[in-house]
């Protein structure tokens, strides 16, 4: 019985590290802000490619971060002055920032991000529920931590260096599989964006989801490790045989 409460503390871990690691890169404003004054092929950065100013730029990612935490109820009304690009197909100025289909997305991607927050907040509370359990039956919750965790974390972060490998191929490809997977039914026909039209994937090119991939790698690799390291040491320094 300590074992599969030990490996259920381990799976709520691993759950707490998959979506902190998505979270954190999604919602840190300073890799949008280095992002954006990176320049294209052509010499300009996303604020000129698009038409817009740097701060009104900044103010949009700043509404569309919120309205992703669910502290703003719409995308609608944000409205800034966008260049006229008529012969490039933009939008008209004083419309919304962001087109209808654009809104439509972002309703989507704002429902898997609610489920994200809902995962690690169960997780992070049944966690805390096993270790008490665990207490309660006079187990050392430290012990089967250290050892379940790291068992769980070492074969997720060998999966996810399988996963990396064959995404690295062909990330574009990748991408696509991503929106296949997770935008079904209706979702479906609201992901793929026009340039300048909707003007969003021009804020967001493919390299910017490479980045962000490469970012949650990152720190999945990093948490998960700290947290193997610990325990590999917590179990090598315990020598009062609660087993």
């Amino acid at each position: 019985m300590r074992w599969v409460l030990g490996y259920a503390c381990a799976l709520c871990v691993l759950m707490l590290v998959v979506s902190q690691s998505v979270i954190i890169p999604t919602f840190f404003m300073p890799f949008f802000r280095w992002h954006y004054v990176q320049e294209n092929a052509d010499g300009q950065t996303i604020s000129e490619e698009i038409g817009i100013s740097h701060d009104d730029l900044m103010y949009v990612t700043t509404e569309l971060l919120a309205y992703m935490r669910g502290r703003r109820e719409s995308l609608d009304g944000i409205t800034v002055e966008v260049r006229g690009r008529t012969e490039r197909g933009s939008r008209i100025l004083g419309q919304n920032f962001f087109s209808a289909t654009e809104i439509r997305h972002m309703y989507d991607v704002r429902l898997l991000y609610d489920r994200l927050f809902m995962a690690r907040n169960i997780a992070f509370f049944a966690l805390i529920a096993l270790v008490l359990v665990i207490m309660l039956m006079r187990e050392n919750p430290l012990f089967l931590l250290s050892r379940c965790c790291r068992e769980i974390l070492a074969g997720f972060l060998a999966i996810t260096a399988i996963l990396a490998g064959l995404i690295s191929l062909n990330f574009e490809r990748s991408w696509d599989v991503f929106h296949y997977i997770f935008f079904r039914g209706d979702a479906a026909n609201y992901w793929r964006l026009t340039p300048f039209v909707d003007l969003m994937i021009n804020m967001y090119p493919l390299h910017f989801f490479l980045y962000i991939s490469i970012f949650v790698a990152g720190l999945i690799v990093l948490f998960s490790s700290v947290i193997i390291v610990i325990g590999t040491i917590y179990l090598r320094s315990d020598r009062l045989g609660f087993r």
